[in-house]
């Protein structure tokens, strides 16, 4: 019996998907061995010697937009014209409450966390609506990796663990990966056996594109801190010249809250009243929620 020959530019695009399946997988476990052991290791190594001096750079940050804020809504109503009445004074303070109460609020609950529950924070930043997309995901991977179905995985695989990982970080972008790795099926199996040339220059296509798609984030985290900054962390003479930028931007924010307290008595005639810190409403929330994303880096 004769065998059906295979078009020769499907053997070619076979390749490239494989090619392209390897590749992917290899940056997935780039991505997942970088967001998951490397940071927390950098991040935790950074807190032990900047923790402090950070934790205090980012209340001083705040405190001192927060005051700028209060000065700059004064300073619109004085060149209008109008006189600044307590009840006004009053007005100001309480829309400046309002607007901060939720980025203060976060910022104590951010003090109070152990390194570990800060990778946690970060690692839970997902659009509410991609819920669906997320289970779906999910049960699509779960039915490929589970030792039930594969017959050759168990939960204790590396698969099985990144995949419960992502999930339960609900990162989004990892189960895409995931399942353009393993959830698209073998090259040798039924269904893609089926495939015309059509629909494998589409699949070569496709996930190629993933693959470019996938390199360019893999890269963009390279270059973010802490991965930056991971050989200076060892370095002595490093961590002591960061040590005395830190002390020099305390001394700028100390300086700026002085110039807007300065200006906001010579507005006001005193000193800003405690304020209530409200809470912020639900929608307020939902548009904040990533303000701790990445609690020391990108927040000042």
């Amino acid at each position: 019996m004769t065998l059906p020959s295979i078009h020769p530019e499907i053997e070619q695009l076979k390749r490239r998907y494989l090619e392209a399946q390897g590749a992917l997988r290899t940056v997935v476990e780039d991505w997942h061995s970088l967001s998951t052991e490397i940071r927390p290791r950098l991040n935790a190594m950074y807190d032990q010697f900047f923790g402090e001096l950070e934790r205090e750079l980012q209340f001083k940050s705040l405190a001192s937009a927060e005051l700028f804020r209060r000065v700059e809504l004064l300073s619109v109503k004085v060149a209008r014209g109008e006189v600044l009445t307590p009840e006004i004074i009053d007005l100001v303070n309480s829309v400046v409450d309002k607007e901060y109460a939720r980025f203060n609020r976060r910022l104590r609950e951010a003090l109070h966390m152990d390194t570990e529950q800060r990778e946690r924070a970060a690692q839970q930043r997902v659009d509410l609506h991609d819920d669906e997309e997320l289970v779906q995901m999910y049960r699509t991977l779960v039915k490929k990796l589970h030792p039930d179905a594969s017959g050759q995985n168990s939960p204790g695989s590396i698969e099985w663990h990144r995949l419960q990982n992502a999930y339960k970080n609900r990162n989004v972008s990892q189960l895409r990966s995931l399942l353009a790795v393993l959830g698209a099926g073998d090259t040798e199996d039924e269904i893609t056996n089926g495939w015309d040339l059509d629909r494998w220059i589409h699949e070569v296509h496709t996930l190629e594109n993933r693959l470019h798609a996938e390199e360019r984030k893999l890269i963009r985290l390279r270059g973010e801190e802490p991965f930056v900054i991971s050989e200076e962390l060892d370095n002595d003479e490093w961590r002591e010249q960061h040590r005395r930028e830190l002390l020099a931007a305390l001394e700028v924010k100390d300086k700026e809250l002085a110039e807007n307290r300065v200006r906001y008595r010579e507005l006001t005639g005193g000193d800003v009243k405690g304020g209530t810190n409200a809470d912020a409403s639900e929608v307020d929330e939902k548009f904040d929620q990533d303000f701790m994303k990445n609690t020391y880096f990108g927040q000042r």
